[in-house]
């Protein structure tokens, strides 16, 4: 058995390691479990921030620091919401969010300002790549750069709508209804429906690149590609510079070397005035008054601040009662909630792959995987819709070895984020029509209450820099309501 480290480390209830020799952890060691405040009673806040992932952590801080008096309610044990870093043998695996980029603006500013650095993973500029065929039963072995250069031509194929590999659609992806007409359009479209459109045209039909281009847009939307939006998709490739290339650089290679969870820390520590309640889950928001918003936490304590910004998950909001209703708009997008995601895990095997990288196309439980270490002892995994057990040691090596054939693990780590109460999805991927009917409508403001996430900002959204981006739009809106009802 391994050892876990770190004795400054502290244990979530969020997270697993399970062994080969049937030997399970639940819970992890992580510098985002720390120890609460004690509440003060009958204490009145300017702002009462739900949820302590990075869209509250940086509302908090930017508030306070402007002189405002924060409460932090979260509903787990611990801060960073979908993020989470863990130790395991003197090694740092993110079970949630992990990949960031110098050209994503408000990490970026986060990563400049408390020095942190980026390390690599090796797997994402593999040399040798597998893929899975014939619904599963077939594999093969390529070279990686030939068969890069041709998917992502196939890439380009699938994303130029407009005959400008999507510009003329997407041509500020910050600004995502910049060109609106367009934007609708678009959104009517499901991925297979646009896969649909372009599928015979596809490098002379060859099946070897239809199956990895379909094993990468089943992977970007954690499921079948009938159920995701083909706008969000081209949001990605906008923010990935209309490159296949620079694209996944974004989206797979780079990490915060000294972890996700360090900076959650490093914002927590920057914030003053704030107080943290962690493992408080809220049952309603009460915001009848105009000058005040009441709190009910699920054990029925009263909680009372000027205002509140909600930060939780886009589909957890549904479990929230507000009073009086949310605009109805909001409240059907809620309602409906967005694609729930699929599944990422890390592995240890039992010998080393070197630099590898797999795609499997949807339904396969594992659509993509490759190794995040110099000589290929470590593994990052995702599937489709939960489809795999990852808690299943034996299921995970099963399914692995179609891609990498008789390889053994050691241990398997990672975490539900589909079945957690609290989270109920991955990252944010909308579904057909959502984002024109509905992204605007939940970051209005409805003031005393106002809305941050990473499931409703504009560019990055789904990723650390999106959440970053809706706290600190949260921030100018509460700063200027505060104001207003202050002269």
């Amino acid at each position: 058995m391994t050892n876990l480290i770190e004795d400054s480390l502290k244990e979530t209830s969020d997270g697993f390691t399970h062994y080969s020799d049937g030997l399970t952890e639940v819970g992890l060691l992580t510098s985002a479990a720390i120890e609460p405040q004690k509440l003060i009673n009958n204490e009145e806040y300017d702002v009462i921030i739900i949820g302590a992932g990075f869209a509250g952590l940086i509302a908090a801080r930017e508030l306070s620091l402007r002189g405002r008096k924060v409460l932090i309610i979260e509903a787990k044990d611990r801060i960073g919401g979908r993020t989470l870093t863990t130790q395991v043998e003197n090694r740092n695996f993110e079970i949630g969010g992990t990949w960031i980029h110098w050209s994503q603006p408000h990490i970026w500013t986060e990563i400049t300002r408390y020095g942190f650095s980026l390390t690599e993973s090796k797997g994402a500029t593999a040399t040798r790549m597998s893929v899975l065929l014939d619904n599963g039963t077939k594999l093969k072995e390529v070279p990686m750069a030939d068969h890069w250069v041709a998917m992502g031509k196939a890439m380009e194929k699938y994303s130029d709508v407009d005959g400008f590999q999507g510009r003329t659609v997407m041509p500020l992806p910050h600004t995502p209804f910049t060109s609106n007409e367009a934007v609708q359009m678009y959104d009517q479209l499901s991925m297979q429906d646009r896969l649909n459109q372009v599928i015979n045209s596809l490098d002379d039909n060859n099946e070897e690149i239809i199956q990895m281009l379909l094993s990468l847009l089943s992977m970007n939307m954690q499921g079948n590609i009938a159920q995701g939006g083909f706008i969000d998709h081209l949001r990605w490739w906008a923010l990935g510079d209309y490159d296949m290339n620079r694209m996944f650089e974004k989206l797979g290679r780079y990490k915060i070397k000294e972890g996700t969870s360090a900076l959650a820390r490093a914002i927590l520590n920057d914030c003053q005035k704030v107080t943290l309640l962690l493992s408080t889950s809220v049952k309603s928001i009460d915001r009848t008054s105009r000058n005040s918003v009441i709190i009910r936490t699920q054990t029925d304590e009263l909680l009372i601040g000027r205002t509140a910004i909600v930060t939780v998950p886009l589909n957890v909001l549904k479990k929230i009662e507000f009073m009086p209703p949310l605009e109805l708009q909001k409240q059907e997008a809620i309602t409906i909630g967005q694609c729930p995601g699929g599944i990422k895990f890390w592995v240890k095997l039992e010998k080393p792959v070197g630099n590898w990288f797999g795609f499997a196309p949807y339904p396969n439980p594992i659509t993509m995987a490759y190794t995040d270490d110099e000589d290929g002892f470590f593994i990052v995994g995702f599937g489709p819709d939960g489809i795999l057990d990852i808690q299943n040691i034996d299921a995970v090596e099963k399914e692995l070895n179609k891609l990498l054939p008789n390889v053994k693990v050691k241990y398997v780590l990672g975490h539900d984020w589909r079945n957690d109460p609290f989270v109920l999805s991955t990252w944010s991927w909308y579904k057909p029509g959502q984002m024109s009917s509905s992204l605007k409508a939940l970051q209005k403001s409805e003031p005393p209450v106002f809305f941050a996430s990473g499931d409703i900002s504009n560019g990055w959204r789904g990723f650390i820099d999106g959440a970053l981006e809706s706290g600190l739009t949260s921030v100018k809106h509460v700063q200027q309501y505060l104001t207003k009802c202050s002269t």
